[in-house]
């Protein structure tokens, strides 16, 4: 049993023989690569890149700035045309005290009338326009002449049907 341990290990095949240390091989020289040519791909740098995300970005606010600067145009064209009816045929009345309230923009306004202007929107005769944060009565026929030019500046004074339960129907069971 003189054998030791790693000897036992060998003969059983458990365990190799120590390799005889190698000498180390020569590394072989690189060759001299060739620029490679570029078949049709481009590389671009990171510099190029964030030079082009920024252009791109640039040429799309100024055409969102465009786009909004033509829209301002417009809404002005079209709020002088409207000055010019609500202010040659405005029926406004500073002493008016009744006031009449209505659904505009889905919110509850209200406009300060006359009797006889009462009577007279209650049935349809005039009409109530908005401009520039006012609200101004006008004849029939005029706030027709607004609703052409721009249908969401005449408040709708139409009356929902009387039947109209909405959310909460009545049952027909039910007698009051």
């Amino acid at each position: 049993m003189s054998d030791s341990l790693q000897d036992q290990l060998k003969a059983l095949g458990l365990a190799r023989a120590k390799p005889k240390p190698k000498s180390k091989p020569k590394p072989k020289p690189k060759p001299k690569s060739k620029p490679r040519a570029n078949k049709g791909k481009q590389e671009f740098s990171l510099e190029k890149a964030y030079a082009l995300k920024k252009r791109e970005e640039q040429k799309q606010a100024d055409h969102a700035r465009k786009k909004k600067l033509a829209e301002d145009r417009q809404r002005r064209l079209l709020n002088n045309e409207i000055r010019t009816i609500v202010k040659a045929h405005r029926l406004n009345k500073d002493d008016a005290e009744i006031a009449r309230n209505f659904m505009f923009r889905g919110r509850i306004r209200k406009l300060h009338v006359t009797p006889e202007q009462l009577k007279a929107l209650n049935a349809g005769e005039l009409g109530i326009a908005y401009l520039s944060g006012g609200y101004h009565l006008l004849a029939k026929e005029h706030a027709d002449a607004v609703h052409q030019l721009a249908a969401d500046h005449v408040a709708d004074l139409s009356v929902g049907s009387e039947d109209d339960d909405g959310d909460h129907p009545v049952p027909d069971d039910l007698s009051w």
